[in-house]
């Protein structure tokens, strides 16, 4: 069965997961797929999409899980570090178009992209706390820097699903529609259009110690 595809339209990739589940298999592809796209000149901005009608990221795959030990469990996570890492230094902009539930390590890679746009209907959660299980692909401190650590303590100690409006209003989803693949096509080309410098500042900003790296930032541009 095919993971995902990737289609081109002009100057925005559109790659889209065929399952919500993020198996090791998509994990990987998904990684090498950015690669392939950062490796382009120019490299195109891209929209990360789902092809399922409901959920749009499961998160990963419970029966992987069950399986980890101590020594690969650190091993899978790193697999799934490293893919957060390439979406959030993609050269160009990365907009996640969110139509169903967002859930776990899903969360996570959503999280690391430079916008969410999202349909009214959709949820962010970390479930995983139900069953005692923690993010390893960097969510906690991701979560903790762009929503704040109150809101990351309701999503990963109270397992509370965020809706689109609540994401909205925290300022991480840039847009709700009720069709997101085209207006994150939309906005993936209007964030490439900015200054490179803008891009590289908002995402010097978005993460924990932002003032420091802000004003590591100024100081190599003055």
């Amino acid at each position: 069965m095919e993971t995902l595809s990737t289609c081109r339209d002009h100057d925005i990739a559109t790659v889209t997961l065929a399952t919500p589940v993020l198996s090791r298999q998509a994990l990987v592809e998904l990684g090498e797929t950015f690669d392939a796209l950062a490796a382009k000149i120019p490299a195109p901005a891209a929209v990360l999409a789902s092809a399922h009608p409901t959920i749009y990221l499961a998160g990963a795959h419970l029966s992987e899980i069950s399986e980890l030990d101590a020594d690969s469990c650190v091993a899978y996570a790193r697999i799934g570090r490293a893919l957060a890492d390439r979406i959030r230094e993609h050269p160009a902009p990365v907009v996640a178009a969110v139509h169903g539930s967002c859930s776990g390590g899903g969360f996570d890679l959503v999280m690391a992209c430079d916008a969410i746009v999202a349909s009214p209907a959709a949820t962010f959660s970390h479930p995983g706390v139900r069953r005692g299980l923690v993010t390893g692909w960097g969510g906690t401190r991701r979560l903790a820097g762009r929503l704040g650590p109150g809101v990351m303590r309701r999503v990963f100690l109270e397992g509370r699903a965020l809706d689109a409006a609540a994401m909205a209003a925290l300022g991480a989803v840039r847009e709700i529609a009720d069709d997101p693949a085209p207006a994150a096509r939309s906005a993936a080309r209007e964030l490439a259009s900015l200054h490179p410098s803008r891009l590289s500042a908002w995402r010097l900003l978005r993460g924990p110690g932002f003032v420091d790296r802000f004003r590591a930032f100024v100081v190599k541009k003055s």
